[in-house]
């Protein structure tokens, strides 16, 4: 399928999808947003790939957040249809059972930021900025924004939210948003390593722990633990587990084949 506002590509067992309106900075439509839900359901369905990576083809942003003559209009009652959009795509990216990597560099702003923070790796460069400047447009952070006080402490959330300003790179990593912060120029060689070492691992037990995750971030305490051990169990049934346990017992690399 060909794609207006998205490219997509696969290498190996990698699987990369390039947001691709650099004209405007990457802000995000109702267009992207379907393109990015199609393209997730390709990812899920492709035993081959282990890893996807969202990166940019702008230079400027990873995206600077909404497309703003797609909502500046939206009726308080008939709009609804577009946070329900936002929440549907970037929840794709959620519950997909394969890793995501952000790879971020300029502005990741607003929407940009939830799309971001939907991923489970995020990396940026030393000259990216983040924020949520729905405040100075006159409306909050909604949707995916939710996701932050499990990143961060509620008091830098509201620090973000009630401001809108921009956070640099390093502050955005101190206050537990990111995972690594590179030189302008290392990006692509830092996601390359995350790539290696995540599609090293068996698919099947990254996907079952991707799941346990968002149980884990979704319920009651006993309720994630009791579902963590009724899942853990189905990975036990896999040839993957066995080969682990055997490769570990007889001290060498394991062979994951997926299965």
């Amino acid at each position: 399928m060909g794609y207006q506002t998205i490219r997509f590509r696969k290498e190996g067992a990698r699987a990369t999808i390039t947001l691709n309106r650099p004209k405007v900075l990457n802000a995000i439509n109702d267009v992207m947003l379907r393109e990015l839900i199609d393209v997730c359901k390709q990812i899920a369905e492709d035993r081959d790939i282990h890893v996807a990576v969202i990166d940019s083809e702008c230079g400027r942003a990873f995206s600077a957040g909404i497309d703003v003559g797609f909502v500046k209009d939206m009726h308080p009652w008939l709009g609804r249809w577009v946070p329900k959009l936002l929440h549907e795509c970037f929840g794709t990216v959620r519950f997909t059972e394969k890793p995501f990597i952000a790879a971020i560099d300029g502005l990741c702003l607003g929407a940009g930021l939830e799309l971001a923070i939907s991923c489970d790796i995020l990396i940026a460069t030393e000259r990216s900025q983040f924020g949520l400047p729905n405040v100075h447009r006159g409306i909050p952070a909604i949707v995916e924004a939710a996701l932050l006080p499990h990143a961060m402490s509620i008091f830098h959330v509201k620090e973000m939210a009630y401001t809108g300003e921009f956070w640099d790179a390093h502050k955005a990593e101190r206050r537990g948003l990111l995972n690594a912060v590179v030189a302008n120029d290392a990006l692509q060689n830092e996601v390359n390593l995350w790539v290696e070492k995540l599609a090293s691992k068996p698919p099947l037990a990254l996907a079952t722990q991707k799941d346990i995750i968002n149980k884990w971030m979704m319920t009651d305490l006993e309720t994630a633990i009791d579902y963590s051990i009724q899942t853990v169990l189905l990975t036990y049934s896999t040839r993957d587990q066995k080969e682990g346990m055997q490769s570990f017992m007889e001290k060498r690399e394991a062979k994951f084949t997926g299965q």
